[in-house]
């Protein structure tokens, strides 16, 4: 049996369209709940990218949800999906219009216990900022009964570093050439200090600044103290990509076509494995810092959710036969100019393989766009089941002391 039909998540297909547009409009898989859970005037949906919803779509085009879960023309660019797991959650509980969905992309957590280039004048959660978003510690209140999170990812820089080491694979008939971190944006060098610098931050201890375990023991801790009577469910990220070893590229897009050249964004297998490693540093630091905070506060009211568990067999395959299948998004690009000048570019020098590693990177634009390595309408139903299961897990339990 698979794993989505353990946790009784349809996992039918979903197209997403990796190119020069962006990619398509499709229906989420929706979790099936055995009961009601909570009431979802009281919940909370706070986060970042993985939380809003980013790569998934509004109820049309053009709309997204408002801080009360309603569609509205959304110009913050948090990019509140009703495809997301808070949306499908309050849905499935009766109703997704009257609960509070403050995720935003690109939220780091704001604690000071992380101050690097990363968070720098980034959103954040504990302090808002981007369009005027306030924090979102606003709308907790006493009534609070549960609030579900994501965060993390962003004080890493995991999509920048991600976008620092995108390279190129060109394959012309039989043969292939490989261009590592030769993508627009990116560079060797950056690569590897970009990972060197998230590293450190990922690993450092909570008595270090900047340190993500540090931040996140005070994030966790600042929303118990804004919820005193709701238990907070913190979700960890679901595996990105592969990780069975790779000999020469792993591919994370749909192929751009120049002539007879296809090209491919992808990332080298030292830096997958070094990526792999960061975003299991990243969940680690996660279940460390709920650790902490549940011991220091002497409370049960905070918990991981293992979405990561659910989900180790569904990243990015490194395959382009069978990376469709995958849950998460690959690398979703934008052409800064038109395909036929950089066609042009490309075949300049002539040769056997073309230069379209070196017509790409004078375009001196990052073509790694919005979206790009975050989950799928199926990825995102999974994770709301996965919520909702520990919801109603805590809620047996509690009526099991009582």
């Amino acid at each position: 049996m698979s794993r989505c039909r353990k946790l009784k998540v349809t996992c039918a297909a979903v197209a997403v369209l990796t190119g020069v547009i962006a990619p398509g409009i499709a229906e989420a898989a929706r979790p099936t709940v055995s009961a009601r859970a909570i009431n979802t005037a009281t919940y909370v949906a706070l986060g970042d990218s993985y939380s809003s919803g980013e790569g998934l779509p509004g109820p049309k085009p053009d709309q997204w949800l408002s801080t009360l879960g309603v569609p509205w023309a959304s110009t913050d660019r948090c990019d509140r999906s009703a495809l997301a797991y808070p949306s499908l959650v309050a849905n499935d509980e009766g109703n997704a219009s009257n609960y509070r969905f403050v995720a935003c992309s690109g939220a780091v957590t704001g604690s000071t216990a992380d101050a690097s280039p990363y968070t720098s004048g980034a959103t954040s959660l504990l302090l808002g900022k981007r369009g005027g978003e306030s924090s979102q510690l606003g709308a907790l209140t006493s009534d609070t009964k549960v609030v579900s999170v994501t965060v993390g990812g962003d004080d890493l820089g995991f999509v920048k570093v991600l976008a620092a080491c995108v390279g190129l694979m060109v394959n012309v008939g039989p043969l292939h050439r490989f261009y590592s971190s030769r993508a627009p944006g990116a560079s060797a060098a950056k690569c590897n200090s970009d990972l060197a610098q998230s590293k450190t931050i990922a690993t450092s201890g909570a008595g270090t600044v900047p340190s993500l375990e540090g931040a996140l023991v005070d994030t966790y801790t600042k929303i118990l103290d804004a919820a005193p009577n709701a238990t907070l469910y913190v979700l960890n990220y679901p595996q990105l990509f592969s990780v069975s070893k790779v000999s020469t590229f792993c591919p994370l897009t749909g192929v751009i076509k120049f002539g007879p050249a296809s090209v491919y964004l992808g990332v080298g297998p030292s830096q997958l494995t070094a990526i792999n490693r960061l975003e299991i540093d990243l969940n680690a630091d996660i279940a460390s810092a709920v650790q902490q905070v549940s011991a220091a506060l002497g409370t049960s009211r905070i918990e991981v959710v293992d979405v990561n568990t659910l989900t180790t067999s569904d990243g990015q395959t490194c395959n382009t036969k069978t990376s469709s299948k995958s849950i998460i998004n690959g690398v979703i690009f934008s052409l800064p100019n038109s395909t036929a000048a950089l066609y042009g570019d490309c075949f300049k020098k002539g040769g056997l393989i073309p230069n379209c590693s070196g017509a790409l990177s004078a375009a001196e634009s990052n073509i790694v766009a919005k979206g790009s390595v975050h989950p799928k309408p199926a990825g995102q139903a999974l994770m709301a089941k996965a919520l909702e299961s520990a919801i109603q897990e805590s809620a047996t339990s509690s009526s099991a002391r009582k």
